[in-house]
């Protein structure tokens, strides 16, 4: 990755099959927000579990987070925390937003 030049990654929403461009260095929960989307969240520091999705394809980096808002069996059944998962891919994910969404996609650029 070149370091003057900020890397974004496609991050598709199923089911809604809205999808939203996500820098590698924001978190999905921020990169949806972002955008105009929201997840179901709470905290947003990775304690409560609120924001928990399950990542269908893709990678994404886990940042620090209490391990009562995700559980090992989760993270081997492939669930994340929006808010503490930022993107290393285009990913997929499986999730709920708030609110009526289109499916389209919603780009930074908007």
């Amino acid at each position: 990755m070149v370091s003057d030049q900020l890397r974004y990654f496609r991050i598709q929403i199923r089911p809604s099959l809205a999808s939203f461009d996500c820098a590698a260095n924001e978190s999905l929960m921020q990169g949806a927000a972002r955008c105009g989307l929201y997840l179901f969240s709470n905290c947003q520091k990775g304690e409560c579990g609120t924001c928990k999705v399950r990542i269908k394809k893709g990678q994404l980096k886990l940042a620090p987070f209490s391990l009562s808002a995700l559980n090992m069996q989760e993270i081997d059944a492939d669930y994340t925390l929006a808010c503490r998962s930022y993107p290393l891919t285009d990913t997929v994910i499986l999730a709920e937003l708030v609110g009526r969404v289109e499916a389209r996609h919603y780009s930074r650029l908007e």
